[in-house]
């Protein structure tokens, strides 16, 4: 997947705050660098991945979609090129772990691993052993 060029500020802030008058699911799509063919099936897809992770993980649709948009970023300086939507995704998938983890500390825990160099599945068995 090829990087889109980077949204100006003005048009798609880089944070979801209180002020932005989007759904979480269609500010992280819009703010994504990923190249997207049907964009209203991709903010659809997004809205059911939010609700699996804030059940899942017991936080917020828009501290999870800043979350994923803030590892997408730091990837991305690292020329890791993962979508924000991609990841979630990933993480709604994990064998669920013994103990309770929050989204926040794994999108650390994946960042960490992932610069280093470890693959998708020994990140799960690095997660496992937490």
């Amino acid at each position: 997947m090829e990087a889109a060029p980077i949204i100006d500020e003005n048009e798609i802030p880089l944070w979801l705050d209180g002020q932005v008058e989007m759904s979480p699911q269609e500010w992280l799509v819009k703010r994504s660098r990923a190249e997207i063919n049907d964009e209203t099936a991709e903010i659809e897809r997004t809205a059911e991945l939010l609700i699996t992770a804030a059940n899942r993980f017991d936080e917020s649709h828009r501290m999870i979609a800043n979350r994923a948009a803030q590892l997408e970023d730091m990837l991305f300086e690292h020329n890791i090129k993962e979508t924000a939507v991609n990841r979630l995704e990933w993480f709604t998938k994990l064998p669920t772990l013994q103990t309770p983890h929050s989204f926040s500390a794994l999108c650390q825990y994946y960042y960490n691993l992932r610069t280093q160099g470890k693959t998708e599945d020994e990140i799960i068995q690095n997660l496992l052993r937490l």
